[in-house]
């Protein structure tokens, strides 16, 4: 059955999650390793609407990344036949990073709204929920990806779906995300989504249309 132009332009939602992300991040705009409590307190205090409005546009990004590992599973399941179960580890990763990574922005949201109360947010209270959402989306959102990208790679090393040289890259940075240094590997794993998104977006252009991409051999 002939996909239709809505099917093939929400291919694009990988990048749009990344591109949330990005800004939500760069709107919070706050990166420190374990900075002390009242560092924390301090900055959120003073900058309480800039964080909330950071938590909220990455929290969007669950939205388009479910949405993005639902198309990965399905292009994943037409090479993979079968019962497909690669395909349904790679949807179930994607799934569990996206709530990971919406959970940890809502986290930040949240810690944003209770510093612009009339009381402000207290040091415990805001090294708390500054380290919940750094470390959930360090060390959790990076496991879950890299189910994710891991077992789309094993699928695609088996089946062509994109070239052997990408599908080694990802199982290293698959390998790298399960590692202590995974926050060192997560930009990464966004160039992974970037990539993963665009790529199949256009290696189903239509005929006629202009595409860079040829089947993998």
């Amino acid at each position: 059955m002939k996909e239709s132009r809505f099917e093939r332009i929400t291919r694009l939602t990988g990048a749009v999650s990344v591109v949330l992300i990005v800004i939500g991040v760069l709107v919070v705009n706050y990166y420190e390793f374990l900075p002390p409590a009242e560092k924390i307190a301090e900055f959120l205090n003073g900058n309480a609407s800039q964080v909330s409005a950071g938590g909220y546009i990455g929290s969007l990004a669950a939205f388009f990344l479910i949405w993005f590992a639902g198309n990965v599973r399905s292009a994943l399941l037409k090479r993979e036949g079968g019962t497909g179960e690669l395909s349904t580890i790679a949807f179930g990763g994607g799934v569990a990073a996206s709530i990971a990574m919406g959970i940890s922005f809502i986290g930040i949201f949240a810690a944003g709204l209770r510093a612009g109360a009339p009381d402000g947010i207290t040091s415990i209270g805001a090294v708390a929920m500054y380290d919940f959402w750094s470390q959930l989306t360090g060390q959790l959102f990076s496991i879950f990806m890299a189910v994710f990208i891991g077992s789309t790679a094993v699928v695609s090393l088996r089946t062509g779906l994109f070239p052997a040289w990408f599908g080694w890259l990802s199982i290293l940075v698959a390998v790298g995300l399960l590692t202590p240094f995974a926050y060192a590997v997560l930009a990464f794993a966004f160039v992974w989504l970037l990539v993963v998104s665009i790529w199949l977006y256009l290696r189903d252009a239509p005929a006629g249309e202009p595409s860079s991409l040829v089947e993998p051999v």
